[in-house]
Parts: C-alpha cells; sequence; structure tokens
C-alpha cells in the first residue's frame, strides 16, 4: 500500500491501516474535513485514487467525485441511490435500490448500514453485483462513518 500523508494535516498515515491510507485522512481530520462540506470536500474527494461517493442514511448519493462519477451512465450521481447509480440490475427490475427483497442480500447496502450502525469502518470487502449490461461487477468497498453519512470507496478487484 506505501505510507502517505493525510490530505489535511500532512502527518504520515500508518501503512499498516488500510482505511486511513484508502481514505488519505488520519483519523481526527476525516469528520472534520468532510463536515466542512464545500470546495473542500470536493477537492478532498477528487483527491482519493478511488471512485468515492458520500451517502446518506438512505443510500442516497449527496456527493460523488469524478472517478464515480464515470461509472454512472449519465454521469450524474447525486440524489440517485448507490444501487441505481451502478446500474444494479434489482434496481431496475425489483424496484428502487434498497427497498426489494435481492436488497437485503447486497454487500454494499449491508457495509454502509453496518458502519452508520456501528460506527467501524471497513476495509477491502469484496463485493459483486449483477450490472445491467456487464453481467456482474466486481469491487472491494471500504466505508467510513462521518456523522450521520458514509463514505463509500470502490477499488477494482485484482
Amino acid at each position: 500500500m506505501g505510507q502517505g500523508a493525510c490530505f489535511r494535516c500532512g502527518h504520515s498515515l500508518d501503512e499498516n491501516d488500510g482505511l486511513r491510507v484508502l481514505t488519505k485522512t488520519c483519523a481526527s481530520c476525516f469528520s472534520l474535513l468532510l463536515s466542512t462540506g464545500g470546495k473542500n470536500l470536493s477537492d478532498y474527494l477528487e483527491s482519493l485514487d478511488a471512485p468515492s461517493a458520500l451517502l446518506d442514511h438512505e443510500q442516497t448519493i449527496v456527493f460523488a467525485n469524478n472517478r464515480f462519477r464515470a461509472m454512472v451512465i449519465d454521469h450524474n450521481s447525486s440524489g440517485l441511490r448507490v444501487g441505481e447509480a451502478l446500474d444494479c440490475m434489482y434496481a431496475a427490475t425489483l424496484g428502487r435500490c434498497g427497498d426489494s427483497v435481492a436488497c437485503l442480500l447486497c454487500k454494499i447496502k449491508r457495509s454502509v448500514e453496518h458502519t452508520l450502525l456501528t460506527g467501524e469502518g471497513l476495509c477491502r470487502v469484496p463485493i459483486s453485483y449483477p450490472h445491467k449490461t456487464d453481467s456482474r461487477r466486481t469491487f472491494l468497498i471500504a466505508t467510513e462513518r462521518v456523522g450521520t453519512k458514509v463514505l463509500l470507496l470502490l477499488e477494482s478487484q485484482p
């Protein structure tokens, strides 16, 4: 992974803390950075190497970086639920993302809910979902809670 520095304060990050390395922030700066909103939030999310989105408690996208928006057909992800934005086949056929029976088993949904409920950030959780045109898409995801929202990062699976 390699050692990096915090996006906000510049302090070295522990290379053994995969979540801190992925989010490019130390624990004390993370919440402050994401809660400030505006240009700071935009600049921070754009600095991340992975497609990233800030989700609310209903898993609706509040803000996403350009890498995430590039994965979305119309490149506008704000206001969509994460499965709708990522073209999950079930969101189109069984109902709104998060509301269907298939969503009960969705690792993205469960990971985001777990992080919201417990405050525990997750790192490198393997997920696979049925995509409308690509058959299946597979990622490693990371989640980190900030207030009532969750930062979701998607890494391509090697």
